[in-house]
C-alpha cells in the first residue's frame, strides 16, 4: 500500500498561508460537502481502476510477451533486419510501461517491480556494473528463470536492455560464445519483463483487489481503505508531475547548454527521453480529465461548481504538451543546443505551475498532503 499519508502537511500550510486548524476545519467541512452529495469513494476508484489502470496493464502485459517473443526470434539468427525490429518492439514495450508509469501504488510496489522494470536514474552506474560483471563471468545459471529475479534489479528491466540493444549491438553479431551469452541475457530479460508485466496485471484484477472489488473492502487486506485509494490515484498524478520536473528534466537541464548534463537524461541511448515525458503527460491528462466519462476534473467540479482550477490545469498541461511536441531532437541534444534548451526550461516551467495547482488547490480541497516520498527513494 501507498505510504502517502492522508493528512495536510505543514508545507502546504506554509504555501497557501493558512492555519493548521482553520485547514482541518475546512478538511472537515469538505468531507461533509461529499457526504451531503453522496460522492462513493468505492464508485471512483473502481471507475478509475476499470478505465484508466487495467486497460494500460493489459496492453503493458501484450506488448511485453511480443518483446520475449521477438529477442527469442533474434538470437536464432541475429543480423541487423532483425535488430532494428528488435528495436521496434522494444520502443512499443517502453510505451506501454511509461503509459502506466504514473501508477507508483498497488501491486507495483511489491517485490521492488518498479525498480526491476525501469531502474532509472542510476545515479552510481549500477546498471552497468553488474551489466560488465555479468557479461565477464558468462554464467547461463543466473539467467535461469528461477534465479534471474536475484540478480541486481538494475539488471533486469528496460536500461539494461537498452544498453544491450543500442549501445552495445554490434557485438551481437561476432558469433563467440560472448555473443551468444549477450543474446542468451537480452531474451532473460524480456522474459523477465513479461513475467512481471503479467503478475501487475493479475494481481490488479484478482479478486481480493481492493481497487477493483467492493467486497475486499469489508476483507481490508493491508488495511486498505476506500479514502486512502482514492488519495493515491490523486498522489499519481503529483508524483508523475514531480518526478518529470525533478528528474527527467532538471537532472539533464542545465541553467546554460554548456552546463547541462545530456547523459542524465532517461533513455538517452534510445533517444527516449522527450518521447517518455510526452507519454507521461498525455496519461496524466487522461487520468485528470477520464478515458470514457468520469475523471479527476468531474469530482473536483462537483465539490466545488465555482472553481477554476480544472480549467487553470488543462490549460496549462495543453501549454506542456505543445512545447513538448515542439521540440524535434531527442532531449539530451536539446539541453545542449541553444533554440531547444529555452523551450526544454519552458517545459520544466509550465510542470512547475501544474504541480503548483495540483498541490495547493486540489490537494488542499481534498485534504491530501503530497508526503516526502513521492519518488520513493530516486532523487536529483
Amino acid at each position: 500500500m501507498s505510504s502517502f499519508k492522508f493528512i495536510i502537511l505543514f508545507s502546504v500550510f506554509v504555501y497557501t498561508g493558512f492555519f493548521n486548524n482553520f485547514v482541518l476545519a475546512s478538511e472537515d467541512l469538505l468531507l461533509t460537502e461529499i457526504e451531503k452529495k453522496e460522492i462513493k469513494f468505492f464508485q471512483i476508484n473502481q471507475v478509475l481502476a476499470k478505465n484508466h489502470v487495467l486497460p494500460r496493464y493489459q496492453v503493458f502485459t501484450n506488448e511485453t510477451i511480443k518483446i520475449d517473443s521477438s529477442a527469442t526470434k533474434f538470437c536464432l539468427a541475429p543480423d541487423s533486419a532483425s535488430l532494428i525490429d528488435l528495436r521496434e518492439v522494444f520502443h512499443s514495450a517502453a510505451d506501454a510501461w511509461i503509459r502506466v508509469e504514473h501508477i507508483n501504488f498497488g501491486p507495483v510496489e511489491e517485490n521492488l517491480r518498479l525498480y526491476r522494470i525501469n531502474f532509472w536514474p542510476d545515479k552510481h552506474n549500477t546498471g552497468s556494473k553488474h551489466l560488465a560483471r555479468i557479461l565477464k563471468s558468462k554464467d547461463k545459471t543466473m539467467l535461469e528463470p528461477n534465479k534471474f529475479s536475484l540478480n541486481s534489479v538494475a539488471l533486469q528491466g528496460f536500461p539494461a536492455l537498452e544498453r544491450l540493444l543500442f549501445t552495445q549491438s554490434d557485438e551481437l553479431f561476432k558469433g563467440d560464445d560472448l555473443a551468444i551469452f549477450r543474446c542468451d541475457l537480452i531474451k532473460a530479460i524480456s522474459r523477465n519483463l513479461r513475467e512481471i508485466a503479467n503478475s501487475l496485471l493479475v494481481e490488479w484484477v484478482d479478486e481480493n483487489s481492493a481497487y477493483i472489488n467492493k467486497d475486499s473492502y469489508q476483507k481490508k487486506p493491508n488495511n486498505f481503505e476506500e479514502r486512502e485509494i482514492f488519495q493515491d490515484f490523486f498522489a499519481s498524478l503529483y508524483g508523475i508531475l514531480r518526478k518529470i520536473h525533478d528528474l527527467k528534466l532538471h537532472r539533464p537541464l542545465g541553467e546554460t547548454p554548456e552546463a547541462s548534463r545530456p547523459k542524465k537524461s532517461e533513455a538517452w541511448r534510445s533517444g527516449r527521453s522527450m518521447r517518455n515525458i510526452i507519454i507521461n503527460l498525455e496519461s496524466a491528462q487522461k487520468l485528470f480529465q477520464g478515458e470514457v466519462y468520469f475523471g479527476m476534473d468531474n469530482l473536483i467540479q462537483i465539490i466545488n461548481p465555482e472553481t477554476y482550477m480544472v480549467r487553470d490545469f488543462n490549460i496549462t498541461m495543453n501549454f506542456a504538451l505543445k512545447t513538448a511536441r515542439g521540440i524535434p531532437i531527442p532531449l539530451h541534444k536539446a539541453v545542449l543546443d541553444y533554440k531547444w534548451h529555452d523551450q526544454v526550461d519552458k517545459l520544466k516551467a509550465q510542470i512547475s505551475r501544474m504541480m503548483a495547482m495540483v498541490r495547493a488547490r486540489i490537494f488542499l480541497s481534498f485534504g491530501i498532503g503530497t508526503g516526502f516520498n513521492f519518488l520513493d527513494g530516486d532523487s536529483i
